[in-house]
């Protein structure tokens, strides 16, 4: 846990992070959703970082020629500053980092969630309280609750990266989607990534896949546990 958290801070130094990101606004279900299990990624219903990556690029390099035609027109650009290429690549990495757990076990009681990610820490919520239930770290502060039927997790750093999960379960196809976006204040839109997961029994794996911003999607079969 340690080490990913030193990662994240890293990353964070690198795409200039000051304070910023989500605003909390919370209130809880009168029966909160029940997102107990175990669950798969499914890649082929989640976004890909890599496709999302270059969308984006197009969208600066579409606003970069904008302001290039209304400065040769002597026109002034109502548009905000813009990212460079490299900051943008240090928060799409960033987001490949968080996102990377391709399994998920969701422990639920009557006053706790925690998700267990593999690979990376768990994201635990106290629920026996109106929300938000903020918890301070040595890495910095934690907010969670329902905010209907999500569960939010909001993860400010010191250095001033923003974080937030929300998890949302779909009953009619048994999955659950967990949105997370990553918030810099030099790159103008938070870079958003959506995984869907799949309900799956551990016990009856048989390959794996692995999703990379330099590599895609990469599978490797593996032995069923006895």
């Amino acid at each position: 846990m340690k080490t990913l958290w030193s990662v994240l801070c890293f990353a964070c130094l690198a795409v200039g992070c000051q304070s910023g990101g989500p605003a909390a606004a919370r209130y809880a279900p009168a029966k909160p959703i029940d997102m107990t299990g175990n669950w798969e990624v499914d890649y082929a219903r989640s976004d890909n970082i890599q496709r999302r990556f270059n969308t984006i690029i197009r969208q600066l390099q579409q606003e970069a020629d904008r302001r290039a035609r209304a400065a040769e027109r002597g026109q002034s650009y109502s548009g905000g500053s813009m990212a460079s290429g490299r900051d943008l690549l240090a928060l799409a990495e960033m987001a490949e980092i968080i996102t990377a757990p391709e399994l998920l076990e969701v422990i639920q009681t009557d006053n706790t969630v925690r998700i267990k990610r593999e690979n990376s820490f768990a994201l635990i919520c106290v629920t026996d309280r109106p929300p938000p239930t903020v918890t301070e770290t040595p890495f910095g502060i934690e907010q969670c609750g329902w905010d209907g039927h999500q569960l939010f997790f909001d993860i400010s750093l010191p250095d001033g990266l923003s974080i937030r999960h929300r998890v949302t379960r779909s009953a009619l196809a048994d999955s659950l989607v967990l949105q997370t976006a990553v918030y810099s204040p030099v790159v103008r839109e938070p870079f958003i990534v959506n995984r869907v997961y799949s309900r799956f029994d551990p016990s009856k794996a048989g390959y794996r896949c692995t999703q990379t911003l330099t590599k895609g999607t990469v599978c490797t079969t593996e032995q069923p546990e006895p």
